[in-house]
């Protein structure tokens, strides 16, 4: 009796042992996220106030006795969300996280799957309604408050649709008790199902539908899948697609080439896809300008489009603005979930002994004056769930209408004028 109490006492000062060191880890943690947050940005304390800050680091510290780490996890996200730009953030980068076989996205207030695993392909297209009995309005809420790399409502609708299937987040918001399973109910054509997913450090999404048609276009050259140009069948229009920022060297082959295209064909009409692209160096899509610029072919009055959407972030966003000053390039598409003026150019550093990396501010940049909260499109094309089933892609069939119309009206005035 007295050797299992012994047992029972090593077993309590070991677990106490344990909780103690980690409770001194995650308090080091913090106070090297607080220093280094406040050296690394550029000016952390445009929105939250010092005083804020410094009141929230110490509640935090607090809290860490007697909060799970999921829950820490949540705290640290809310408060980085607090300073309130997109490139300060607690991305929960530097672990593997299990997620659920989601991709969903937001149209307007319903949440709807447009990404899973081969298994649970019945349910692309769907709306969630529940998790665990949790409303899906409910989740987005919560999550809108939390989410990193979040700038404007429309960043924020992206990204709470996408750290949504993370069970670690879901967990240290009290939406799932383990993170390993959850019951669902999602709306499949106004039928109700409900359904146990399994969490998976890597799940495999084979099943996917997506309003972008890059078979409008057939690709004539490419740096790779994300970047590349290819042309209408009387080579007449051009289109871009920059979905992804490569190296400086590899667009100025790509844009010297697309210009002897252009030349060689007396291109006119020039298209620039910057939709789904999360940035980078922003000097990258100037040199993909400098070079357009010397095309005289283009109708530069009326014949460039630049594409842009809710997840035209960062470096995109600049250049989208930028090429609507420079190439005199009409936006359509949707607003980008970026600001055209505020803080960019992303550093971090790592916390010592979690590994999560936090990233921060370092320039402060303004590219359209008069657009605070977003860069607006000139002609603003929404896209609805149904595009996605169909794979229709509104906003690219906008321009191409366009142009069609701007050739039907200038042949009627030539035949006009001939007469």
């Amino acid at each position: 009796m007295a050797r299992l109490a012994t047992v029972w006492m090593t077993l309590v000062i070991s677990s106490y042992g344990y909780a103690h060191d980690n409770v001194v880890r995650w308090k080091d943690d913090i106070n090297f996220y607080a220093e280094n947050l406040i050296k690394g940005h550029i000016d952390p304390f445009h929105t939250l106030s010092q005083a804020s800050f410094d009141s929230e680091i110490t509640r935090i510290k607090e809290g860490v006795t007697h909060q799970t780490e999921n829950e820490i996890l949540i705290e640290l996200m809310r408060l980085t969300r607090k300073i309130n730009d997109g490139h300060t953030s607690f991305p929960l980068w530097g672990r593997d996280y299990a997620r659920f076989p989601l991709e969903l996205k937001l149209f307007g207030n319903d949440l709807h799957v447009t990404g899973t695993n081969s298994q649970n392909k019945n349910i692309l297209g769907s709306k969630i309604i529940s998790i665990n009995g949790v409303p899906s309005f409910d989740i987005v809420r919560r999550l809108s408050e939390i989410s990193p790399f979040s700038e404007n409502e429309f960043s924020t609708s992206v990204r709470a649709a996408s750290y949504l299937p993370n069970a670690t987040i879901l967990s240290g918001l009290g939406i799932v008790q383990t993170e390993g399973e959850a019951e669902f109910v999602f709306d499949v054509s106004g039928k109700k199902i409900e359904t146990t997913l399994i969490s998976s450090v890597s799940p495999n999404l084979d099943a996917r539908i997506s309003h972008l048609n890059d078979a409008i276009f057939p690709a004539y050259e490419k740096i790779d899948s994300n970047v590349w140009y290819g042309s209408s069948s009387d080579n007449k229009t051009v289109y871009v697609k920059f979905r992804r920022y490569p190296s400086i060297a590899k667009m100025e082959r790509f844009a010297n080439n697309l210009l002897d295209f252009i030349n060689k064909n007396k291109s006119e009409n020039l298209i620039i896809d910057l939709r789904d692209n999360f940035g980078g160096d922003f000097f990258v899509g100037l040199r993909l300008a400098q070079r357009l610029v010397l095309a005289d072919t283009i109708n530069w009055r009326s014949g460039v489009y630049t594409l842009i959407d809710n997840v035209t972030f960062s470096a995109a966003m600049s250049n989208a603005a930028q090429f609507s000053q420079i190439l005199n390039s009409k936006l359509v598409g949707s607003p980008t979930g970026a600001r055209p003026e505020g803080y960019q150019d992303m550093g971090q550093f790592t916390l010592p002994n979690s590994g999560l990396e936090v990233t921060f501010s370092k320039r402060l940049y303004s590219f359209k004056d008069g657009q605070r909260d977003a860069l607006y499109p000139d002609v603003n094309v929404e896209i609805s769930i149904e595009d996605y089933r169909n794979a229709y892609d509104r906003q690219l069939r906008w321009v191409l209408s366009d142009i069609a119309h701007r050739n039907e009206a200038d042949n009627k005035a030539l035949q006009r004028t001939s007469r």
